[in-house]
């Protein structure tokens, strides 16, 4: 049989550029269970459900001038993907911890398809007495998204119901239809936005003493060096109008991804290093937010958000860092609508937004109006539509370009935030319940922090992934975020 050679897409060329020795560019998901699976079972669902259906598991990049292909492997054998081990014991949550962090630290072979899924038995970190499994999968980056991973890693598990599998990730909410449909929308409202735009400046003339001492306090805000005056002058201005405003959020969107500074000095600031660790948490109580979510008036995203805020507060607190008003994270969007039938080509189909996440705010009320209030704005903005096009524009500029504009745009943030809603009910893989899962996207440039929150079957599961060196106690930033669940029954009503 002839091979198949596939030309790479630049969305998916730029991914597998990126990968770096101190950043690896490979997406980690993992999945646990109280019981061992039948091994034979899971591998069966792995090959009839991801490799058969989807050929670029059984294919590798290879550059033939200045162009990329996906080529079959010609040794390709799924065994040479699978691999079984054990944890050391006892097998608690601190052992899988470690184990996971070692490997997520360590490259993948370049002689064969780029991921590798491992089964990993002696896990009694479930709080059961007999003995379960984790089952951890590595994929890079440039064949698949992390949200197809997601429902790739969904396609393997049966239902104990009817129910559908979730849809996974967020779409760009600015168009509906993905970057074309929002482009054709591009002029519709810039009427009505330049005349809302007219009217709040026009306000902020009259209450220009308030808009001042505003002004002032967030160019005087701890954190807030001289280097990110121009963007918070232009994120003051911005509040002037409505936030939903999408020519106002534009340009603000534009000016913050060109003049917004490096990230500023802080304790997990450096170098990073190819050691990585993670740590996570399990069982929090879904209907718990849920209740916060309902007294605010908003999403269960923005109340885990507004957790993670206060757990990052207090983690810099702790090792007696200067406060600061705020910190970027990346979030990963989809730039074309989900469905259930994944595209056999899978690739990427994500973008990346800047989002502002406020620290040092004491109050629900006030910390979740700042966090809506910031993701508003890059809803009703075209920022991830620019993210894109830029994305595609670096794809094909020499590889130095790649790595030095990488590096600029990653590292105006700390680290990257992904929020997954997953199955309400319960889901078994080769017939063993799965008790839980994570995944974490991988970090760039200097980044030292990585968050993914996942929910499932009534309960949330919150993931640190981290650089080693710049963040050695990822189970203390578990532990915080944790403990902020403790603490939402205060949550509710007016602070």
């Amino acid at each position: 049989m002839a091979e198949t050679r596939v030309r790479i897409p630049l969305r998916d060329q730029l991914w597998l550029m990126m990968d770096r020795p101190d950043n690896l560019m490979y997406i980690n998901s993992i999945m646990w269970f109280a019981e061992v699976p039948d091994w034979d079972a899971v591998t069966d669902a792995i090959a009839t459900r991801m490799v058969e259906p989807h050929p670029v598991f059984r294919r590798v990049p290879v550059r033939r001038g200045r162009r990329w292909y996906w080529e079959d492997d010609p040794d390709f054998d799924l065994s040479r993907h699978l691999v079984r081990s054990r944890l050391p014991e006892p097998g608690g949550r601190a052992e899988a911890e470690a184990y996971v962090g070692e490997q997520m630290s360590s490259p993948l072979p370049d002689d064969r398809p780029i991921w590798r899924t491992e089964f990993i038995e002696g896990y009694h970190g479930h709080g059961g007495e007999r003995e379960g499994a984790l089952i951890l999968f590595r994929v890079q980056h440039g064949m698949v998204d992390g949200i197809r991973l997601s429902q790739l890693v969904l396609g393997l598990c049966d239902h104990e119901d009817d129910d559908p599998l979730p849809r996974v990730g967020r779409e760009l909410a600015s168009g509906g239809g993905g970057i074309v449909g929002a482009v054709a929308q591009a002029g519709a409202g810039l009427a009505k936005d330049s005349l809302g735009i007219a009217r709040g400046l026009a306000g902020a003339t009259i209450r220009f003493p308030v808009t001042l001492a505003r002004l002032a306090r967030d160019v005087s805000a701890p954190g807030a060096e001289l280097t990110r005056v121009p963007t918070r002058i232009v994120e003051s201005l911005a509040d002037t109008v409505e936030t939903t405003n999408t020519t106002t959020n534009t340009y603000r969107s534009i000016f913050r991804l060109l003049f917004e500074p490096r990230s500023p000095e802080l304790t997990w600031s450096g170098p990073t290093r190819a050691n990585k660790k993670v740590s996570w948490v399990t069982g929090l109580d879904l209907a718990a937010v849920k209740r916060v979510a309902t007294a605010h008036d908003t999403t269960v995203t923005t109340v885990m958000i507004a957790a993670v805020s206060k757990a990052l507060t207090l983690y810099l607190d702790a090792h007696g860092d200067r406060e600061v008003s705020d910190i970027n994270l990346m979030v990963p969007m989809s730039v074309t609508p989900s469905s259930e039938d994944l595209p056999e080509e899978l690739g990427n189909h994500i973008t990346l937004i800047l989002m502002r996440l406020p620290l040092g705010i004491d109050g629900a009320d006030e910390l979740i109006d700042a966090i809506t209030t910031s993701m508003t704005r890059v809803r009703y903005s075209f920022e991830p539509h620019i993210t894109f096009a830029s994305m595609l524009t670096v794809a094909v500029t020499p590889t130095a370009v790649q790595h030095a504009v990488i590096d600029l745009f990653a590292n105006k943030t700390v680290g990257q935030l992904t929020s997954v809603p997953g199955p309400v009910s319960t889901v078994s893989l080769a017939g063993t319940v799965v008790e839980g899962m994570l995944g974490w996207v991988p970090m760039s440039g200097d980044q030292a922090l990585g968050i993914c929150i996942f929910s499932y079957d009534g309960s949330v599961s919150v993931g640190i992934a981290t650089d080693a060196g710049l963040v050695p106690d990822p189970d203390l930033v578990a532990e915080l975020i944790e403990g902020q669940f403790a603490t939402f029954d205060g949550w509710h009503g007016e602070d």
